[in-house]
């Protein structure tokens, strides 16, 4: 059993008195995923200098050495929580507490809503044999609780994508996927009511391993597939109903949709 001054919680806090703390929640993102970004020939960082400015606000304080104590207990907590081979949102659960109380107006989906919605949605897909990946996107993705009940329910073999206008919490989404094994994933940090918008994107890989940085928007499959839904109309297999008072084709088929949006 771990001591309280040993959680994430507890290890984190102590920053408060001499650090803005929502900004050293996002250092810690920051820096957790150039740590798990390794180039294996040069055997550091793909992203070393993106770690070393991140740290330079804190390389005189003896705080720093929390950074990594913070990951380990991070994940932890993470396996402890976890229900099957998908762990709780820790990393949510921190951030509602600390932040969304406190004026951010940011609230996050309950974590039995999100499992209720996913086995909604997946309760009646059609069963392949074998399973064809599916696309799965939640586009207000916020810390990524859909995506990971999702995946809790149906697997992590499909491909997952996520779009979220808050920078932290597309880093959140990006690292608690990666930390759940699920590597088939792009989160996209946009606006997701405009299909020109785009500030970075997070690519998850398996091989090679970590979770690389997308700068440029035509680099980003998903911001071109996001881009195209807005243009590009459905097509129809079935003759569309007319109402009276309507004239010409709505243009709109649910049934169309090639990705699954929760």
């Amino acid at each position: 059993m771990k001591s309280k001054k040993e959680t994430f919680a507890h290890l984190i806090e102590a920053f408060q008195y001499r650090y803005d703390l929502r900004t050293v929640f996002d250092d810690f993102l920051t820096m957790t995923m150039c740590a798990f970004t390794v180039d294996p020939v040069k055997k550091q960082s793909h992203y070393e200098d993106l770690y070393m400015e991140t740290i330079e606000k804190y390389k005189t304080d003896e705080l720093r050495h929390n950074f990594p104590k913070m990951v380990a207990a991070l994940i932890q907590e993470m396996e402890e929580s976890g229900q099957g081979n998908i762990s709780d949102d820790v990393l949510g659960n921190f951030y509602e507490l600390q932040f969304c109380r406190k004026g951010a107006g940011q609230f996050f989906t309950p974590m039995p809503i999100c499992e209720f919605m996913a086995a909604c949605v997946s309760g009646n897909e059609p069963v392949d044999e074998p399973p064809r990946p599916l696309r799965i996107i939640d586009p207000t993705c916020g810390s990524g609780r859909m995506l990971l009940c999702y995946a809790k329910q149906n697997g992590k073999q499909h491909h997952y994508f996520g779009i979220e206008i808050d920078r932290t919490c597309a880093k959140m989404t990006a690292l608690n996927l990666f930390l759940n094994g699920i590597f088939n994933a792009e989160i996209m940090c946009a606006d997701a009511l405009s299909p020109t918008s785009f500030f970075i994107s997070y690519r998850l890989s398996f091989l090679p391993l970590g979770i690389f940085r997308i700068t440029e928007r035509e680099d980003s499959p998903l911001w071109h597939a996001h881009k195209e839904a807005f243009y590009t109309k459905p097509q129809v297999d079935r003759k569309p109903i007319i109402l009276p008072s309507e004239s010409g084709d709505s243009g709109f088929d649910p049934g169309a949709s090639q990705m699954s949006l929760f």
